[in-house]
């Protein structure tokens, strides 16, 4: 199918500031649908929901199953899988056992399943748009609309243009907080000199190397670039996607990166912040998503104390350019069994995301959450970044078609490959992809 414009998010996303800000202290939240996740006739009903958290991550989400279940007695068993996430799904729904819901990180995954005919609409289970849609600001769910028809719900959202830090160490060197990538450069530099490891990098999940390369192409390339880029015109041997690739290696190399290059490669997203924020940590920076607080201080180090001993910074700007990504995940179902739709309504509306704010590792796209709910600075900084972007951007990777993988290439540039060629194979990848999706 040609590429909806249900997924070109882009300006929609510039409307995230009305989310984030639109319900003050006090103040009155919407409409939270039309059945406000009430039962009828479905409590004692069970279902199974799966999506990839763990740790503090999972345990923010339970609350809000938890809370869903007291509200309606529909049951609900958290199943994660933390790996190879698409491929299971597939393997679940190939052998008639499907989730009754997912939550997916990837547009495109969302889109193949949907033309694969694996996915209800959200019409199929008895959930009317009209009735959610006061709930969100205008094009958010549009997110999840695959040729016309609504099939997802963006239900969280991340920044992905945050670095993480210490600011205690940074005091003791005498850095100040970089502003412009010439000034991040300096910095680690400086750390270097001080005899300390600037960055911390987990490059076996494959995504973390996808999010470093968005971050510095749409500042480095611009905007314009960036949405093409990750369209099906999109063109992967074009010279600003190897500048920005030589721009993401001048960081990530052997000297910068803790352990060297291939030790990253076999280090997990969470072993970075584990290598930044633990007791007797060596390195000094580590670039993920706003997650990586509630991570940091939910698993790793509780006593972390924050603005002395972790805090973030925008990633910086590059040729003057400062637009931020970010992530979001939405929600779908496979089928349309007694509490599916009550527990997706109950999604829409700001009793839920409150509950799932509250555990301060993700922000909500919904317009009644009220931003004195997260529960430290650090979420209610990564909520003013979203709200306060001069332009926001979703993350690429995950708008490119099911069975694409741009951290493949990336950990193959990481390791010295001929960058030209991967690219080009990746060309070949994504092309094929695209061309698959539209005859689905």
């Amino acid at each position: 199918m040609a590429r909806s414009r249900s997924l070109r998010m882009l300006a929609p996303l510039a409307t995230l500031a009305l989310i984030l800000t639109a319900c003050p202290a006090g103040g009155s939240s919407p409409s939270t649908g039309a059945s406000g996740g009430a039962s009828g006739g479905a409590s004692g009903a069970s279902i199974t929901v799966t999506s990839l958290w763990g740790g503090a991550e999972a345990k923010a989400f339970q609350a809000v199953l938890d809370a869903f279940q007291a509200k309606t007695g529909i049951t609900v068993t958290y199943a994660p899988q933390r790996t190879d996430y698409a491929t299971v799904l597939r393997t679940q729904i190939q052998g008639g056992t499907p989730p009754d819901v997912a939550i997916m990180p990837g547009i495109g995954f969302l889109r193949s399943f949907a033309a694969a005919g694996n996915l209800k609409k959200l019409t199929d289970i008895g959930l009317d748009r009209a009735s959610i849609e006061a709930n969100y600001a205008p094009g958010i769910l549009d997110v999840g609309t695959v040729n016309g028809d609504l099939y997802g719900i963006m239900v969280k959202l991340n920044s992905k243009s945050t670095i993480w830090y210490k600011p205690n160490e940074f005091e003791a060197s005498s850095i100040t907080v970089p502003k412009t990538w010439d000034d991040f450069t300096a910095v680690i530099d400086k750390l270097k000199a001080a005899g300390k490891t600037p960055l911390a990098l987990g490059a076996k999940d494959s995504w973390t190397l996808t999010d470093w390369f968005e971050s510095i192409y749409v500042r480095q390339a611009g905007l314009d670039a960036y949405d093409k880029l990750f369209s099906k015109d999109g063109v992967w041997t074009d010279k600003t996607v190897t500048d920005a690739i030589t721009t993401m290696l001048s960081v990530l190399n052997d000297k910068n990166v803790l352990g060297g290059v291939d030790a990253s490669l076999g280090k997990a997203f969470t072993d970075g912040i584990g290598d930044t924020f633990k007791k007797g940590a060596k390195a000094e920076m580590y670039y993920e998503g706003g997650f990586v607080g509630g991570i940091a201080l939910g698993d790793v180090n509780k006593d972390l104390k924050i603005g002395t001993d972790i805090d973030f910074f925008d990633f910086p700007s590059i040729n003057g350019q400062d637009s931020i990504t970010i992530g979001g995940d939405v929600l779908a179902a496979f089928t349309d069994k007694p509490g599916v739709k009550e527990f997706m309504t109950y999604m829409t509306t700001a009793e839920a995301g409150t509950a799932w704010a509250k555990g301060g590792t993700i922000i909500s796209p919904i317009k009644g959450v009220d931003t004195s709910v997260y529960p430290n600075e650090l979420a209610k900084k990564e909520a003013e970044q979203v709200a306060n972007a001069s332009a926001v951007r979703f993350d690429g990777s995950d708008l490119l078609p099911a069975g694409t993988d741009l951290g493949v290439p990336l950990q193959g540039a990481l390791q010295g490959q001929d960058v030209k060629g991967l690219l080009s194979d990746f060309q070949s990848t994504v092309t094929s992809a695209w061309e698959a999706e539209a005859g689905g």
